[in-house]
């Protein structure tokens, strides 16, 4: 990364004036401040990644959790020194900070509309350290004001801007970015650090620049430095739109008083005076709420997104040759409140099916767009036609690509379809009234379309279909387009509503995945004891000829009673040795003389040990009265009938083992036919994957598959478990069967997405749209 290739400056290497050496000095000692604050960050971090793999959905992913854990605590030692390395370069470089260029001329040049290839990653930390600098800045406005004047001292020229601060918002984010460099995180987790950073360091920030302004106060840089906040004229409302977005209707500027123009600045040596001027970073005018000054910058950026995409649709329609309708003599523009009175008129009729192709599909959002059209028309001023304005139609469309690739993505389960397409004009109200939707992530109607979506995609499978959660999902999705009029506090309620019913239903398939796991390792182990067992029979009856009765209660019966011994107390228990000895004994019976040399304590033990593995009592007593009576031995009657008896029985375990046969006989089929060595590199990459892979399995010609979650699988007998998403029981394969079945390609490792369903919309939409413009890739928005 590019930050673990940052060269930092010591201060010792810097050559200052002695004055300004000594107050710099002084300003890095007191970045001690950090070494407490930092540590308890750490505890912070390390107690939410435990929470989080505490609660993680899959092994995967808590895994990852504890891996991340392991990393922090690696690396965790290293963090402070290098944050305080980067602090001390920032210092150490003051006196070139900005100098390259203006502080604003990045904002005069910028150009809202121009499209940019970034990677993502750094975007998204760029983003992080940016929303750490908005927020401080609001926050403690005039302390970083002041500071600003008065390292601008130091430095002999202009205040600081908040975003070259040494020391700044932003300078102690970057130097977080450096301190993380070299930690092997996740992309999500690194980013999680840097909210938690906000939230447990940059929150109780103020007194550590406060304790910077007061010693530099003290030491004479400014001592008398004052704010005066005042506000400037509010424009005309004729004003122009440039001049109303260059000059905000209540602009703050904060200047130092005159008694503080000295500025001590031969006590320094190098300063000079600095200049009055306007300042990003000054104190709010009195009464003045910084929040709406954050909002407002939020509300500028989500503009100049949306635009953005506007644009990128223009693009289209021009690469398309598509002409905009031109507009009727008579005509009128449909007002917001018109849209949105004709569509609650929409949201209340049912969702409406097509046939297109001989197939029944769903209301589409251009069909909606039509529909609109026509009611705007039957309630149109006579002899005028309605037109959409061109915003309000450019979103109508967008949020209709945003369906289409929904759609294309959910399951064919028509309850799936039903559920999406009844959120149509609920989220396109939303969208039309508050082009946020497209650009912050949290925005409710955008968070419960995904949930939504997700949710379908997910559990409502054709052949496992769950009527319980159909019917709560569509409760939920009903009450959004019966009761929403454009609170969207109803889709927030509704939203930890739906948060709480899954957190259930998932744990509810944690749980029944979990008895399987269970119940998979019970089988192993008892097959595992039933194939000692029966080679322990196979030994001793290799040693004589036993009766054919007294063969068929070892090989039957007794071989169940030497399994459950195994099971239960092992194989050097003293338990599982008479087990043996008592089979022993058995062999000894060939003949009628031959019983009598039978231990009469024999007798009872066998009765106790037949008792244990699902015989009755009366077919009990029938096994041993035969097994021990001469005249019996002597008939082969007797040996036929007990034989036959022993064989109607289920066998210990058997039941369990059922499901499983058809599978074991194909195990055995595939292991007769001899590895390839691209089988056996599949094998070893199948052993080194964690429980909770998830896999496809193709079911049919036409390429349609299943997922599978890969639960448990023995590293002894090679037997895999894998669970459908309600963590019940839908296949067991042995791992050479699922080798081979990789490798041609009826079964497929599925890659987990890292963004969900809307995000990658987005991303989808906007690689569609760069299409026409020439770009090859641009960052989705929000």
């Amino acid at each position: 990364m590019a930050e673990s290739r940052t060269r930092l400056v010591r201060l010792a290497e810097r050559s200052f004036p002695r004055r300004v050496r000594f107050l710099l000095d002084g300003l890095q000692e007191r970045t001690a401040y950090f070494e407490a604050a930092l540590g308890q960050l750490f505890d912070e971090v390390e107690q939410r990644l435990f929470k989080q793999a505490d609660c993680a959905r899959s092994n995967e992913q808590q895994a990852r959790l504890f891996e991340a854990i392991r990393e922090i605590k690696r690396g965790k030692a290293d963090i402070v020194p290098r944050f305080l390395m980067h602090l001390e370069s920032s210092l150490a470089l003051l006196n070139e900070v900005g100098q390259a260029e203006p502080a604003d001329a990045s904002h005069k040049d910028r150009n809202p509309t121009k499209l940019e290839l970034v990677d993502s990653r750094d975007l998204e930390i760029s983003l992080a350290i940016q929303d750490i600098g908005n927020k401080s800045e609001i926050r403690h406005t005039t302390a970083l004001y002041m500071l600003g004047h008065r390292l601008g001292v130091l430095a002999g020229r202009p205040p600081f801007e908040t975003e070259n601060l040494p020391l700044g918002p932003l300078a102690l984010a970057r130097a977080l970015q450096y301190a993380l460099s070299d930690l092997d995180l996740e992309q999500g987790d690194r980013i999680h650090v840097f909210h938690d950073f906000d939230n447990v360091v940059m929150n109780a920030i103020g007194p550590f620049y406060e304790t910077l302004n007061r010693y530099l106060s003290e030491q004479g840089v400014l001592p008398h430095l004052q704010v005066h906040a005042h506000k400037t004229a509010t424009p005309k409302n004729g004003g122009a739109r440039k001049a109303e977005a260059s000059e905000p209707a209540e602009e703050t500027k904060a200047e130092p008083s005159a008694t503080a123009a000295p500025a001590r600045a031969s006590s320094v040596g190098t300063a000079r005076p600095a200049a009055t001027r306007p300042n990003r970073s000054t104190p709010m005018a009195h009464g003045a709420d910084p929040a709406n000054g954050l909002a407002a910058a939020d509300a500028e950026r989500d503009s100049e997104l949306f635009s953005s995409l506007r644009g990128l649709l223009a693009e289209r329609r021009r690469a398309l040759n598509i002409a905009p309708a031109a507009a009727p003599a008579a005509s009128y523009m449909a007002t917001r409140e018109d849209l949105q009175t004709v569509l609650g008129g929409l949201q209340a009729t049912p969702v409406a099916s097509f046939q297109q192709n001989g197939k029944t599909v769903s209301r589409s959002i251009g069909h909606l767009k039509q529909d609109l059209l026509n009611q705007l028309r039957a309630n149109s001023p006579e002899g005028q036609t309605p037109i959409i304005a061109e915003e309000d139609s450019d979103t109508i469309d967008l949020v209709g690509m945003l369906f289409d690739y929904i759609g294309q993505n959910l399951s064919s389960h028509g309850s799936s379809r039903e559920l999406i397409a009844k959120l149509q004009v609920p989220v396109l109200r939303s969208a039309i009234s508050d082009k946020h939707f497209f650009t912050q992530r949290n925005h409710p109607a955008r968070q419960l379309l995904n949930s939504v979506a997700e949710a379908t995609s997910t559990w409502l499978v054709d052949d496992e279909t769950d009527s319980g959660m159909v019917d709560t999902m569509t409760s939920m999705v009903d009450r959004v387009t019966n009761e929403f009029n454009g609170d969207l506090s109803l889709m927030e309620s509704l939203l930890d509503d739906l948060g709480r019913y899954m957190s259930q239903v998932t744990r509810r398939a944690e749980i029944a995945e979990r008895r399987h796991i269970d119940a998979a390792k019970g089988r192993e182990r008892l097959d595992l004891s039933r194939e000692q067992a029966n080679a322990a029979i196979a030994r001793l009856l290799k040693r004589g000829k036993p009766a054919p009765m007294v063969r068929a209660v070892l090989e039957q019966a007794w071989t169940d009673v030497l399994s459950l011994t195994l099971l239960r107390q092992g194989e050097d228990s003293q338990a599982y040795r008479r087990c043996l000895a008592v089979a022993d004994q058995l062999m000894q019976i060939g003949v009628s003389s031959d019983v009598s040399k039978v231990d009469q304590k024999v007798r009872e033990e066998v009765r106790s040990g037949l008792l244990q593995v699902g015989l009755h009592v009366d077919e009990v007593d029938g096994v041993v009265n035969k097994l021990f009576d001469p005249a019996s031995v002597e008939k082969k009657t007797s040996h036929t009938e007990l034989a036959m008896t022993l064989k109607s029985k289920p066998r210990l375990g058997s039941e369990s083992a059922t499901p499983a046969k058809s599978t074991g006989d194909s195990a055995k089929a595939e292991q007769s036919t001899p590895l390839t060595s691209e089988e056996k590199e599949m094998i070893q990459r199948i052993r080194t994957l964690p429980f909770g892979t998830w896999f496809e399995f193709v079911t049919n010609q036409q390429g349609s598959a299943v997922r599978r979650k890969l639960a448990w699988f023995s590293t002894v007998t090679g037997r895999c478990l894998f669970v459908n998403q309600r963590g019940a029981r839908a296949d067991e394969k042995t791992i050479e069967q699922l080798a081979r079945d990789l490798i041609r390609g009826q079964v497929r490792i599925y890659k987990q997405e890292s963004e969900n369903l809307i995000d990658r919309a987005w991303k989808a939409i906007m690689g569609k749209l760069q299409q026409f413009t020439g770009q090859s890739s641009q960052p989705a928005p929000a």
